[in-house]
């Protein structure tokens, strides 16, 4: 995902070098530029949420170490997987690659466990910047 205040200069830059000056109309061009400027300060305005990638690597790392007491005897090979997001595709691919010899009992356990896990990941995400929690 792409940080938002690295968006922002990206966004400003493209009103401020490409959009205004292809306007060829007083009025519309100075439009452009001033929302450049209002996202200047509204880039100033904006903070990091580290928290958010904090509670995401907390999430997966918990879901992992649950997975792996659940799933004891029949452990998927994803451990050398070194991208968090990367090792849990490849973990659920293999939970439904695996879906019968694990047995319908601990398919669904450690299926309503990702999905918890996807849903609080997911929470994560769509945290506002302003209402820290």
């Amino acid at each position: 995902m792409i940080a938002a205040h690295e968006l922002l200069k990206e966004v400003i830059a493209s009103l401020r070098n490409v959009i205004a000056p292809a306007v060829a109309d007083p009025y519309p061009k100075s439009q452009a530029y001033m929302a450049a400027v209002i996202l200047e300060f509204v880039s100033r305005q904006v903070e990091e949420r580290h928290d958010i990638d904090d509670e995401k690597t907390h999430t997966l790392n918990n879901l992992f170490h649950d997975l792996t007491s659940l799933l004891a005897g029949k452990p998927p090979a994803i451990a050398n997987t070194p991208d968090s997001e990367a090792r849990l595709c490849r973990l659920i691919e293999w939970l439904y690659a695996e879906k019968e010899r694990l047995g319908p009992e601990t398919f669904t356990a450690a299926n309503q466990r990702v999905r918890l896990a996807l849903r609080h990941l997911l929470d994560q995400e769509l945290k506002i910047v302003g209402k820290a929690e």
